[in-house]
């Protein structure tokens, strides 16, 4: 190794694809901490290699308990395997406790979060967070009444190749009942109105009252209740609006009004529409950039009547919970109150048994980008 020069050093250290190896390969000794600490190296692995996600976070749709207390914290549950210990990963360093808010929106290794506490107060106020480091900045409500919903995009690119930080970020707030109408927040900065270009050609930039249908790969998506079979996607890199055409063989206002519609990200990172119609659930893939088609589906009868203690009959199934490859879905009896969760795999379309009690939206966390190393110059 001491014969090698530092070009092929590196060549060698960027195809190391475990970010947590990376930082023990840094602690191997100060040349290659040198090696690895260099801004042109950072930024050629950070092209290479995306930061892996430490897990999950889910705002809880019961309460559940901690040190023996009840509460509504947002609850994490970490990657498999894990690769952080999930005791970095709490959020009780929030002003009030972790009980106090709740997650609106991830990207990167950055959170975004409502105080639920805001009673008397027209708007909450806002914190951008980043758990494993236990940093957070408060973020005063945005101009006017109301707050739509709060997205994080990323900012600029820096030397290192990252794009999101807790000093290069933008919160994107969506004011009243339009996605175009909107209020920006970057970091050191303050709130400035933002005019978003209007999306494809056809789509009016000032729609109102989108459906939120999901996020996945990076965007949003909103469906337009105007059947047009309309969906809108803002990319959290760019902020830029594209438009897609569902298909044309169910009726999808109906559908998304009653709350049996979702779109996750499956496990190629692309996204999915996952549906349920009487009994059948269907998975929707985008075969380009503007149109969406079936991909599969599965009788739900057929899919739960293995596993253990699950009812044969049934009247009806919930949407409880989207992730990365899966979904976990709700198996309602008629006259029972209790209900039979269970977990479908988007890949496999296999079932399991599953927990109840996180909630619809997963927000996956990354590990912070760059690494915090310093190098050893002596």
């Amino acid at each position: 190794m001491d014969a090698m020069n530092d070009d092929a050093l590196s060549l060698i250290l960027e195809r190391v694809d475990s970010h947590v190896s990376l930082v023990r390969a840094a602690a191997v000794c100060r040349r290659w901490r040198r090696a690895v600490a260099d801004a042109a190296f950072l930024r050629r692995y950070r092209s290479l290699h995306a930061p892996p996600a430490a897990g999950y976070y889910h705002n809880p749709t019961a309460p559940w308990g901690v040190d023996g207390k009840l509460g509504y914290s947002p609850v994490f549950v970490p990657s498999s395997p894990p690769i952080v210990d999930v005791r970095h990963l709490s959020l009780d360093f929030l002003p009030g406790g972790a009980e106090s808010w709740s997650v609106q929106d991830s990207r990167g290794s950055l959170l975004v979060l409502m105080d639920t506490r805001y009673h008397g107060r027209a708007l909450p106020d806002l914190a951008i967070c980043e758990p494993l480091t236990r940093s957070f900045h408060m973020i005063p409500p945005p101009p006017g009444s109301d707050c739509w919903g709060s997205i994080l995009l990323d900012s600029e690119v820096n030397e290192v190749g990252g794009r999101i930080s807790m000093s290069n970020f933008r919160l994107l707030c969506i004011n009243g009942v339009t996605l175009t109408s909107t209020s920006i927040f970057t970091a050191g900065s303050s709130w400035s109105e933002m005019n978003i270009d209007p999306m494809a050609p056809g789509i009016g930039p000032d729609f109102r009252h989108p459906a939120i249908l999901g996020r996945a790969s990076g965007s949003w998506y909103f469906y337009i209740r105007d059947g047009s079979r309309t969906l809108i996607g803002l990319d959290g890199s760019t902020g830029v609006f594209s438009s897609s055409v569902l298909p044309a063989i169910e009726n999808w206002d109906v559908h998304i009004q009653s709350f049996n519609c979702i779109l996750t990200e499956g496990c190629d990172g692309n996204p999915r529409i996952v549906a349920l119609f009487d009994g059948t659930m269907k998975v929707f893939s985008r075969l380009d950039s503007t149109e969406w088609a079936l991909e599969k589906m599965i009788q739900l009868s057929e899919a739960t009547c293995s596993l253990s203690g699950y009812p044969s009959s049934f009247v009806g199934h919930n949407i409880s919970t989207i992730g990365v490859g899966f979904i976990i879905l709700s198996q309602r009896v008629f006259g029972i109150a209790e209900q039979w969760p269970f977990s479908v795999n988007l890949e496999t379309m296999e079932a399991s048994p599953a927990a109840n009690n996180v909630g619809r939206i997963a927000y996956q966390c990354e590990l912070p980008w760059p690494p915090a190393l310093h190098a050893c110059l002596d």
